[in-house]
């Protein structure tokens, strides 16, 4: 049976090991952990996982750029 929970898990440390990783990285890792005979029961969670991943490296980029223009005002 697929525990929900420990997939979870299995991703917040995949994304805290893997700082640098890409979208495409997570949706293999996140494919790996769903098993295959599931994999149409749980579909809605890799697309939820990723969704929210993207949002993530959305928000990562812009605190990037705001700590990129912050130390331009200060030079």
């Amino acid at each position: 049976m697929f525990d929900t929970n420990k997939f979870k898990r299995a991703v917040k440390d995949w994304v805290r090991d893997n700082p640098n990783a890409s979208l495409d990285d997570l949706s293999d890792f996140c494919e790996e952990l769903i098993p295959p005979s599931q994999f149409g029961n749980y579909a809605w969670l890799l697309e939820q996982t990723t969704g929210w991943y993207q949002h993530v490296l959305e928000t990562r980029k812009s605190a990037r750029m705001f700590d990129e223009m912050e130390s331009e005002d200060v030079a």
